[in-house]
C-alpha cells in the first residue's frame, strides 16, 4: 500500500475530529439536529484552517443514510464515496481554474439534475473569490433561488474580494488560525500514533511556524519525521526546515542591546553563512520583537506569547534591555528591512546595515522625564510651566502691565550638582553594562587598584532604573564595608558616571546562600572553551587576573586534593 501524508491521513472525518473551530462545527450540527440547512455556505479563513474539510463533513452529513445528521456514519456508500472524491452528488470545483462565465452557466445548467443516491446535490466551490465579474452575475439567480435538491457552499481565503451580492445569499463562517497551544496538543496526539518521541520545544516550535495552519503542521511534522527519524528533538526542527535558531536571535538582541556593532555583525556573517534566507531571519527577529514587546507591555502575557518556563526567563532578562519605545523603534526599522529586501540590493548589505544602525540607536527618553528633570534641577518653575517675563498680553489688542499677584516669582537656576554635570540624559541596560564592565574595570583601576580588585570580587546581578546591585559572597562583608566607605563610594560613582556617561547608581549586598568555595565548584561545571564564562562564575580568578594583569589562555583540570584545599582556603581567606 502506498504511503499517505499525515495531512490526508488525519483530515478530520467528523465535526467532533476538527482543531479549533467549534464555533463553527456546532453551529452547523445544530442546524443539523433542528433540519435549518441552508441553501449557500461561505467558509472564510487563513489556508489549513478545515474549510474544505468542513465542507466535505457538511456533505457527508446531508447524505449520509442517517441523514441530515450531526454524525454521519463514515460507512454507507454515500459517505464512503464523498471521502473517496468520487461521488456524483458533491462535485467539487476549484474557482481558480474554472473563472469564465461559461463555466458558471455549465453547473446552472446541471443544478437542474436530481442526486443519484443522496438527498442532495452539493457544490463544492473552492477559491471562490477568483471568479470573474460576470462570472458571478451568472451565479446570482441561481444562489438565490436554487432548486431543493441543490446546496453550495464556497471556500475562500480573501472574503474582501466575493462581492457584497454573494454575501448577502449565504450563510457566512469564519475560520480562525489555531492557537500554537491547540496545534502542538494536535500534533502530539499524531506523534503518538505514529510511534515518534518528540520534545515538547520541538512540537511548539512546529505549531508556531505552522502560522495556525493545521494542514501546514502536519506537513511539516511529516517532513520532519522524514529527516529525524523515530526520535525529534528542537535542534533537529531548526535544522530540518532552515529556522533560525533562537540562540542566534538572542546573540543579536543582546549585541543591540549593548551597542556592540561588532557583535551584532557577526550575527549576521553567522546567519549568511549558514545558508538561511535574510528574509526568513527578518521574520524570525520580528517575532521575537514582538514577544519582547508584549512582555515589556504587559506583566502577565503568558497567553498571548506561549513560552515554555525557560524561554519566558531568558525573553523577559532580554526585555529589560530596552525600553517599550526601543522596542517599537526596532520593529519599525526590522519591518523597513523587510520590504528592502525585496528591492535586489545586496541582501547581506541592507542586513549588516540595519544590524549598525539597531546596535547605535539611542535610547527613548519621554519628553516627561525631560520636563521632571529639568524642573528638578530648576531649569523650570515647579508648577512645569515656562518661565515667563516682560509684559502680559492683553486679549485685545494691547498690552498691559504683568501683575505680580498672579504669576509667582521666577526662581534661580540651579546649578547642576557635581555629581550630574557632564552627565547626559540617558539610560544603560544590563546587556550594554556587561559588555561594558570589563573596560571600566580598567579604567577605575587607573584610579585605584585596590577598588577595582574588591569590585571583581562581587558579583553583577542586576540593573534596574540605573541602579546597578552587586553582591559579594558569603565571606565578603569585610570588602563590602570597604567599598562603601564614603569616599572610596564618591570615588566609583565618579567613575562610573565618566566611563558610561550615565547617571548610574551603585548598591552593594551579600549572599549569605553562596560562598566563595561553592563559586569554585560551579567554575569546575563550566567547559573549558568558555573562558569568559570561568571568570564571570570565580570572583577569586577576576582578582587575581587584575592583580597580574592576566588572561587566560588555556584550562587544565587538576585533581590534586592538596592544591584544591589550598584554594579553597585562599578562597575563604
Amino acid at each position: 500500500m502506498s504511503y499517505v501524508v499525515f495531512a490526508r491521513k488525519y483530515r478530520p472525518q467528523t465535526f467532533a475530529d476538527v482543531v479549533a473551530q467549534d464555533h463553527v462545527t456546532r453551529t452547523l450540527g445544530n442546524a443539523l439536529a433542528h433540519d435549518r440547512i441552508a441553501s449557500g455556505y461561505l467558509f472564510c479563513g487563513p489556508r489549513g484552517t478545515g474549510k474544505t474539510t468542513v465542507a466535505r463533513i457538511l456533505a457527508k452529513a446531508i447524505n449520509c443514510i442517517n441523514g441530515p445528521t450531526a454524525t454521519p456514519c463514515g460507512e454507507c456508500p454515500a459517505c464512503v464515496e464523498i471521502v473517496a472524491g468520487s461521488s456524483l452528488d458533491v462535485l467539487e470545483v476549484d474557482a481558480a481554474s474554472n473563472t469564465g462565465v461559461d463555466d458558471i452557466r455549465t453547473l446552472r445548467e446541471n443544478v437542474r439534475y436530481l442526486p443519484t443516491r443522496g438527498k442532495k446535490r452539493i457544490y463544492i466551490i473552492d477559491e471562490v473569490h477568483r471568479l470573474s465579474g460576470s462570472a458571478f452575475d451568472a451565479l446570482l439567480k441561481t444562489l438565490e433561488e436554487p432548486p431543493p435538491h441543490v446546496m453550495f457552499i464556497f471556500a475562500t481565503t480573501e472574503p474582501l474580494k466575493v462581492p457584497e451580492t454573494i454575501l448577502s445569499r449565504t450563510q457566512r463562517f469564519d475560520f480562525r488560525r489555531v492557537s500554537v497551544a491547540d496545534l502542538a496538543k494536535h500534533l502530539k496526539n499524531i506523534a503518538a500514533n505514529e510511534h515518534l518521541q518528540v520534545e515538547d520545544a520541538a512540537v511548539t516550535l512546529i505549531a508556531r511556524k505552522a502560522d495556525g495552519g493545521v494542514r501546514d503542521a502536519l506537513s511539516l511534522l511529516d517532513q520532519i519525521a522524514a529527516f529525524c527519524g523515530d526520535k525529534i528533538t528542537e535542534p533537529d526542527v531548526v535544522s530540518a526546515l532552515r529556522l533560525v535558531d533562537r540562540q542566534v536571535l538572542a546573540e543579536f538582541v543582546e549585541g543591540v542591546g549593548a551597542s556592540d556593532r561588532a557583535r551584532t555583525l557577526a550575527v549576521v556573517r553567522k546567519v549568511i553563512e549558514s545558508g538561511v534566507d535574510p528574509t526568513d531571519f527578518v521574520d524570525e527577529l520580528l517575532e521575537h520583537l514582538r514577544t519582547l514587546m508584549i512582555l515589556r507591555a504587559t506583566p502577565n502575557a503568558d497567553d498571548l506569547v506561549h513560552l515554555t518556563g525557560p524561554e519566558a526567563t531568558e525573553f523577559r532578562r532580554q526585555a529589560e534591555y530596552f525600553s517599550l519605545g526601543d522596542i517599537l523603534r526596532l520593529m519599525r526599522m526590522a519591518g523597513d528591512l523587510h520590504q528592502d529586501l525585496k528591492s535586489g540590493l545586496d541582501q547581506r548589505l541592507m542586513l549588516e546595515v540595519t544590524a549598525v544602525k539597531m546596535a547605535e540607536l539611542e535610547s527613548t527618553v519621554r519628553l516627561e522625564d525631560v520636563l521632571a528633570m529639568l524642573a528638578n534641577s530648576g531649569a523650570l518653575p515647579s508648577s512645569g510651566g515656562l518661565p515667563t517675563s516682560g509684559a502680559e498680553p492683553n486679549l485685545f489688542g494691547g498690552s498691559g502691565q504683568k501683575k505680580n499677584d498672579s504669576f509667582p516669582a521666577q526662581r534661580p537656576v540651579a546649578s547642576p550638582t557635581p555629581t550630574e554635570a557632564g552627565t547626559p540624559l540617558r539610560s544603560v541596560n544590563f546587556a550594554q553594562l556587561k559588555a561594558g564592565w570589563e573596560s571600566y574595570l580598567m579604567y577605575l583601576k587607573n584610579q585605584s587598584q585596590m577598588l577595582a580588585s574588591q569590585i571583581r570580587m562581587a558579583e553583577l546581578r542586576d540593573l534596574k532604573d540605573n541602579q546597578i546591585s552587586m553582591a559579594f559572597l558569603r565571606s565578603g562583608e569585610v570588602s563590602r564595608q570597604l567599598v562603601q566607605k564614603q569616599d572610596n563610594m564618591n570615588l566609583i560613582l565618579r567613575s562610573l558616571r565618566e566611563h558610561f556617561k550615565s547617571n548610574l547608581t551603585i548598591r552593594f549586598e551579600v549572599d549569605t546562600e553562596r560562598d566563595y568555595a561553592q563559586a569554585e565548584t560551579e567554575v569546575n561545571s563550566v567547559t573549558t572553551a568558555d573562558t569568559r564564562k570561568l571568570v564571570e562564575h570565580s570572583p577569586r580568578l577576576k582578582m587575581l587576573m587584575d592583580m597580574v594583569d592576566g588572561e587566560i589562555i588555556g584550562v587544565k583540570k587538576n585533581n590534586n586534593s592538596r592544591q584544591d584545599k589550598d584554594s579553597k582556603e585562599f578562597a575563604d581567606g
